[in-house]
């Protein structure tokens, strides 16, 4: 048996005063909810109602335990209610994780623009370069950069981040810009550790794959500092171009070989599970799948 039923029978057959018109009301047999009470007994261990074949009443166990019963079924109505709400209304709260790079120079943006447009979702932004687990630490969802996914979470790809080779316009005046792949190895390739010395390059025109080993004085695991180092004329560096759209929409970075695109990577929406997902979580990520291509 039900023991959440078993509840409702009781706390009906009290205040309708019959098992007929608990019967009734639950749209059950009236020999159903006699098991029911007898089974919610037999799992107390107590008897809760007087029954004859003519009068039925509450004992005076029944009455110590009558509003406890009643909190539980308020309970799993203000649940489900709760459940209905995340479903059909925006509003609540998300919490989100990703890189510290990825949060600064792009994602933090998006999520603003995002509440800007559902004022009524709050939003708990996590950065870090650790690895995140997601239950223990209660993230809604975690973004991440990567080509390669954990096997026990799920994915929702949100888009591709592709990379561009840039430098600032002084650097360039200074040291010339290269005009094909073979002369930024005359360069210094302001590097990050996670791509290494090796860009893979694609020919988007002829669809062709590259790969150019470059020389550099520096590498940095973070992009943030990375793109602050170009910004200071430092060299040429491959960074994702969320990072630095605006940078060369102003004039402050120039693209360096635009035909190319380089080491092309995955933008994914990681979550534990995707059953009941609520709304608001789904919104969120087909918002930022939009940005990402406006952006």
């Amino acid at each position: 048996m039900d023991r959440l039923i078993s509840i409702k029978v009781f706390v009906y057959v009290v205040e309708l005063g019959s098992l007929a018109s608990a019967a009734k009301a639950l749209e059950i047999s009236r020999s159903m909810a006699t098991r029911h009470i007898m089974a919610l007994e037999e799992s107390l261990q107590t008897r809760l109602l007087h029954r004859t074949t003519r009068n039925l009443g509450i004992t005076n166990a029944g009455l110590e335990l009558l509003p406890c019963c009643r909190s539980i079924l308020e309970q799993e109505e203000k649940l489900y209610h709760m459940a209905r709400i995340q479903q059909s209304e925006m509003e609540g709260t998300i919490s989100i994780a990703t890189s510290i790079s990825f949060g600064q120079l792009y994602l933090a943006g998006a999520i603003e623009r995002f509440m800007a447009e559902f004022p009524k979702i709050s939003v708990d932004l996590r950065l870090s370069d650790n690895l995140i687990d997601l239950v223990k630490e209660k993230v809604d969802i975690a973004i991440e950069l990567n080509n390669q996914l954990p096997e026990h979470l799920i994915g929702k790809k949100l888009g591709n981040c592709s990379s561009v080779i840039c430098a600032t316009p002084d650097y360039l005046a200074k040291h010339g810009s290269p005009q094909s792949i073979a002369e930024l190895q005359k360069h210094n390739c302001l590097i990050h550790k996670k791509l290494g010395h090796v860009w893979n390059m694609v020919d988007k025109t002829m669809e062709q794959s590259f790969q150019v080993e470059v020389d550099s004085n520096y590498s940095v695991n973070d992009s943030s500092i990375l793109l602050n180092t170009v910004l200071a004329g430092r060299g040429i560096a491959c960074l994702p171009l969320p990072f630095v759209k605006n940078y060369i929409n102003d004039g402050i970075l120039e693209i360096i070989l635009p035909k190319y695109e380089v080491n092309l990577i995955g933008i994914w929406a990681l979550y534990a599970s995707r059953n009941y997902q609520p709304r608001q979580h789904r919104v969120l990520l087909d918002f930022i799948e939009t940005d990402l291509k406006l952006n």
